[in-house]
């Protein structure tokens, strides 16, 4: 696919106004008027002054473009010319690269010409009328949308000194200036410009396209039926940023903030997640139940294919997408709204504790620190400073570049833990269950752990659950989970059960696992239990065996009463494939209800699942099995 780097879609009313001709407008800094204005044109006047010659030459070699694939046969000395009404800021002879421009132009390649429009002649001019009056500031949007400021008091233009302001003209003003303004890549922009940028822009590059833009084009005839264009505009779109990031770099209005990995930090980076997206050529779900009778049923699911070529094109997207999907931030919009546009305004982000959300929603937390919302696409990192490269960003149009040359960011962002509720996940369910969902409100206390201490009674718990429910007084229900966007990697995995407060009783289950493996799927593949200091409730060890048990509700340090237990359900189990965007594949856990007539009074067969996790083994941080985890 070839990749063109330079493509921008620029206001389609705009362009209708240019191709028909503006008319003469006023504004606060200028009443337009014949004497005011002067007896000659723009480009008469630039066309008049021997110093301006280069960047005349310029404007006649040029064609005003519609979009940079399509130009109109006016020049923009003839746009100049027009009773069309502008302000341009025209550097004098030797004071821009006059042979650089001029290569471009000579070079006849498309591209390179509309380099020339972009960055130079449009960088250089703005609709309407602006003089230098006062000793105010006046920020201007460019005819490239680029914003700059005109500054009255040092009468200066973008950092260029206006050597003669305020030449009046009949269809606007001209300002003669001792250099060109500084053309500011966006972000989209930017990254084609550093060859250490090579790789992230080859891969973002890859997915922009060109759309057909119906207001713009020029409609035809209507032939059988169907409407012809006679005149057909496009526009750069790029669905991958755009859909999947919700970061539209290349917007001039916006502002945000990127981590940007060299070609050195891609390469290693790639290294380290390409194995963690390995897919096979065929997956078959099936969705497990029973029916009425307790015969075991099995729904064939939809299968899932892929070529060679296919497979080797989703490991290499995935493993570059874990880099890029959580690399850009809204600059503006963090927490308590503060902006991050400097490593002092990230490292005061450290020092505060705060939360850094990316543009697609997902949330970095320093490790350690509270996270007060569901856990679901929320990663820990040991520092926002360290993953933004410790170091100032570069400023570009419409945000700031953070360029690393090593991504400091843990395994834990690129393969994130699974953490679903209950509800979330459930699947299915056998014949002995019924399910229903429910938050549970249950009042506890906070218990003295000091003589001195006093024990509370006004604590409320809030959990929600999802309620596997036994139909009959002996039945076992059970039910199935399903588990997406798994990745080829270990995990622990673990149940989060609630007390069952109703019965004032533990339970005890068995779990069960389906996957799939390179060569085809194991189905309802019992666990063993992984935990040495496991007991029942009679305080009989369960290590290595088929059951599993909660706790009762516990007392934990700080005083409060604990009533989810998180249990352990597998250790180190590896997945020797990935299902990451695959729809219709996912690896499924089994809870079933399992005791004998003899513990009845032990157990309740009622469940309270409150979520299933699966954490990535490998992190630095390991899941506490008794931590509580409210929701």
């Amino acid at each position: 696919m070839k990749i063109k780097n330079n493509k921008w879609l620029y206001s389609s009313m705009l362009s209708a106004a240019l191709a028909a001709g503006f008319t003469a407008c006023s504004d606060d800094h200028f009443d337009i008027n014949s004497d005011v204005l002067g007896r000659e044109t723009i480009w008469q006047n630039i066309q008049n002054n021997e110093q301006l010659s280069e960047y005349a030459d310029i404007l006649q070699s040029v064609k005003y473009s519609i979009t940079e694939e399509k130009t109109t046969s006016e020049t923009y000395a003839d746009i100049f010319n027009s009773d069309q009404t502008f302000t341009v800021w025209a550097p004098v002879n030797g004071s821009f690269n006059y042979a650089y421009y001029k290569g471009l132009l000579n070079s006849g390649v498309r591209d390179s010409i509309y380099k020339v429009e972009k960055e130079l002649i449009r960088n250089n001019m703005t609709r309407y009328s602006h003089v230098v009056n006062g000793s105010d500031s006046l920020k201007l949007e460019l005819f490239n949308s680029k914003s700059v400021w005109l500054n009255f008091d040092k009468n200066t233009f973008h950092g260029q000194t206006m050597t003669r302001p305020n030449i009046g003209s009949k269809n606007g003003t001209l300002h003669i200036t001792n250099g060109s303004a500084a053309y500011i890549p966006n972000l989209y922009e930017f990254l084609a410009s550093r060859h250490e940028l090579d790789s992230i822009n080859a891969f973002v590059k890859a997915f922009q396209t060109n759309e057909f833009d119906e207001f713009s084009s020029t409609k035809g005839p209507t032939i059988n039926g169907q409407a012809t264009w006679v005149d057909s505009i496009t526009y750069v779109s790029n669905k991958y940023l755009n859909r999947n990031l919700y970061a539209f770099i290349n917007r001039e209005d916006s502002n945000y903030v990127m981590i940007l990995p060299t070609n050195n930090a891609w390469k290693k980076t790639i290294a380290k997640t390409k194995k963690y997206f390995k897919f096979k050529a065929l997956y078959e779900q099936d969705v497990n139940t029973q029916t009425e009778t307790g015969a075991d049923t099995v729904i064939q699911g939809a299968k899932t294919e892929f070529t060679q070529l296919e497979l080797d094109s989703l490991n290499d997207f995935y493993a570059k997408n874990a880099m890029i999907e959580k690399a850009i931030f809204n600059a503006n919009w963090q927490y308590r709204q503060i902006p991050i546009t400097s490593i002092e305004d990230i490292r005061k982000a450290d020092e505060r504790k705060d939360s850094l959300v990316t543009t697609n929603g997902y949330k970095f937390k320093l490790t350690g620190t509270l996270n007060e919302t569901n856990r679901e696409d929320v990663l820990d990192v040991p520092s926002f400073a360290g993953i933004f490269g410790n170091a100032a960003p570069v400023e570009i149009s419409n945000g700031y570049a953070f360029i690393v040359d090593d991504f400091t960011l843990p395994s834990s962002v690129y393969a994130p833990d699974i953490d679903l509720l209950g509800a979330e996940a459930w699947e299915s369910s056998d014949n002995q269950c019924k399910v229903s969902s429910t938050t549970k409100t249950i009042n506890g206390y906070s218990l003295p752990i000091n003589e001195t201490d006093t024990v509370k009674s006004d604590l409320v718990y809030k959990y929600k659950y999802l309620v596997m429910g036994n139909k009959t007084s002996t039945a076992h229900p059970g039910a199935f989970f399903k588990i997406p966007d798994v990745l080829s990697c270990k995990y622990d995995i673990y149940a989060v059960i609630g007390y069952n407060t109703d019965y004032d009783l533990q339970n005890k289950f068995r779990a069960y696992i389906s996957y799939d493996t390179e060569e085809g799927r194991e189905s309802n593949i019992i666990l063993k239990n992984p935990n040495e200091n496991a007991v029942d409730a009679k305080d009989e060890s369960l290590y290595e065996s088929n059951y599993f048990v909660n706790s009762r509700p516990a007392l934990k340090e700080n005083g409060n009463i604990e009533f989810l237990d998180t249990i352990c359900i597998a250790k180190d189990f590896e997945f020797p494939v990935a299902y990451k965007g695959i729809k219709n594949a996912y690896p499924t856990i089994q809870l079933k209800s399992n005791f004998t007539s003899k513990e009845n009074k032990y157990y309740c067969r009622e469940i309270w699942v409150n979520a299933i996790i699966f954490k990535v083994k490998g992190h630095d941080d390991e899941l506490d099995g008794s931590k509580i985890i409210l929701r």
